[in-house]
């Protein structure tokens, strides 16, 4: 014997069966976004930390480089300081801080290259000062020079006076 609405069971049971299913994906599907939810948000948080963590590095190396060739452009001031291995220096350390900027692309960069120009620019004006100091040094001893000849030649007349 078999049952007369065997069809619309069956029916019944696929639609009870589809429904269900559906209904346990409508609930299932946010959970499991929901669990991987904070493994992306770990990533892209691991990933700005990492690029801050650079960022931070790199600012470090920068301020110690800027630190070290400021304090050579100190020394432009002691006596008997050799100006030309002065000079190379400081332009060396120059040349690798604008390498690094170069290499390193943020929202900082235009910072970076106005720092350098500005000590650049320093490193010139300090080396021509130096220069000018050194002209206006053989410039005073030229004078007391000068002014003692003056001063031997108004003498002479005086003495050849007097004989």
């Amino acid at each position: 014997m078999e049952p007369l609405n065997k069809n619309e069971r069956s029916k019944g049971t696929l639609r009870f069966l589809a429904l269900f299913v559906a209904g346990i994906l409508i609930v299932l599907i946010p959970f499991y976004f929901l669990i991987r939810l904070p493994e992306k948000e770990q990533q892209v948080s691991s990933d700005q930390l990492n690029s801050l963590q650079g960022q931070l590095n790199f600012q470090k190396e920068f301020t110690i480089r800027m630190d070290s060739a400021m304090r050579m452009m100190d020394r432009y001031t002691n006596p008997g300081v050799d100006i030309d291995k002065l000079n190379a220096d400081i332009g060396l350390i120059l040349s690798e801080m604008d390498k690094s900027v170069g290499a390193e692309v943020n929202s900082s960069t235009g910072m970076y290259k106005s720092v350098i120009n500005v000590l650049t620019e320093l490193k010139k004006a300090r080396s021509a000062n130096l220069k000018n100091s050194a002209d206006l040094t053989k410039a005073l001893k030229d004078l007391a020079d000068v002014q003692k000849e003056l001063e031997k030649a108004k003498e002479k007349p005086s003495d050849s006076l007097e004989h």
